[in-house]
């Protein structure tokens, strides 16, 4: 036999040596953390949420408010305004403001006066009566 082949025959035999003993390792690790887990009192999860899912969350509270408003705003306004215009992280209040003011401010989103891709896109096939509903609506919130 050439040596060639006795060290390949060795490295062989040490390698399913290895391989065997990481595998009892492994599954003596697992009974062992399965008893623990066993013998510990439940915790209670910490979920810890990223900025982006908290302000989701934000956003779906408000838009499932049950304000009786419009569907028409709680379609296009309310999942960023807040249920009643009160404003979120996400946009500014628009509560208290005038019918005139608000009309204005729509048109120039939708006529892209004002730059601004997520309202362009909500406007964007609005008619003009939608507008002034929404603007009326919106200038009675107090």
């Amino acid at each position: 036999m050439s040596i060639n082949r006795v060290i390949a025959l060795i490295l062989a035999t040490l390698i399913i040596v290895l391989m065997g003993y990481l595998i009892s390792q492994e599954s003596t690790n697992v009974v062992v953390e399965k008893k623990q887990i066993s013998q510990e009192k439940p915790i209670a999860k910490v979920v810890i949420k990223s900025e982006e899912e908290q302000k989701l969350e934000d956003l779906k509270k408000q838009a499932g408010s049950t304000l009786k408003v419009s569907n028409l705003y709680v379609v296009r306004c309310s999942s960023c305004h807040g249920k009643k215009g009160e404003g979120t992280r996400v946009a500014p209040s628009i509560m208290g403001k005038s019918q005139e003011y608000i009309l204005k401010k729509l048109d120039d989103y939708k006529n892209d006066r004002v730059s601004n891709s997520l309202m362009k896109g909500l406007l964007n096939n609005a008619t003009a009566l939608q507008l002034e509903e929404l603007a009326k609506e919106i200038s009675n919130f107090k």
